[in-house]
């Protein structure tokens, strides 16, 4: 079975792909922006003081300490990539290493949340198409196709989040997995009833 860019069963495919590009796009112009504008080393510290900030919200000081020493892995891991963009910058580079490590250790701890967010809504939806045989509800594939754009969308934003240290608060991760988990139950509770 061929499956064609316009047709019903390939749209998902390309949904996907189409905000993968577009969270590219994001991560390249945030980081495009940043070399463009000046001040540079402002900031980069205003991006590792945003992380280092967001560090400190964990309770518990072990936590904390973990949380860290994964970041510290992490800084091994992106400073090449960063070492490219910024040669003749040193502090720059280790200030935007450094926030980019943290961004991603914290949304690390965070991937359990979302997962079970991201569950719940799966079941929610379940539970929704499941009633709908028993009731007289309807099923939309619009609605279905809204659901899949928004829990697509919040996935797409929370890996921005993690992987930009120019991106908004570590904190919108939380309302990112609602959108997700909400666009995952309106996607499977409006699937048609036979598939």
């Amino acid at each position: 079975m061929h499956l064609r860019v316009g047709s019903p069963e390939g749209g998902g495919v390309t949904l996907t792909i189409n905000i993968s590009v577009a969270l590219l796009i994001a991560l390249g112009l945030s980081i495009g922006i940043f070399l463009v504008g000046g001040n540079h080393e402002v900031r980069a510290m205003q991006a590792l003081a945003s992380a280092e900030a967001a560090l400190a919200t964990v309770p518990d000081r072990s936590s904390r300490q973990s949380a860290s020493a994964t970041a510290a892995k992490w800084n091994r891991a992106l400073a090449p990539v960063w070492r490219v963009l910024f040669k003749r910058q040193p502090a720059v580079e280790q200030a935007l290493v450094r926030a980019t490590a943290l961004r991603i250790t914290l949304a690390q701890r965070m991937l359990p949340l979302a997962l079970f967010m991201l569950t719940l809504g799966v079941l929610a939806g379940m539970l929704r198409r499941d009633r709908a045989r028993e009731l007289v509800l309807y099923s939309s594939v619009t609605f279905s196709y809204f659901g899949k754009i928004l829990a697509l969308c919040g996935i797409a934003f929370s890996a921005f989040v993690a992987l930009s240290p120019f991106a908004p608060p570590v904190w919108t991760l939380y309302p990112a997995f609602g959108i997700a988990a909400f666009g995952a139950a309106m996607c499977v509770g409006n699937l048609p009833p036979r598939l």
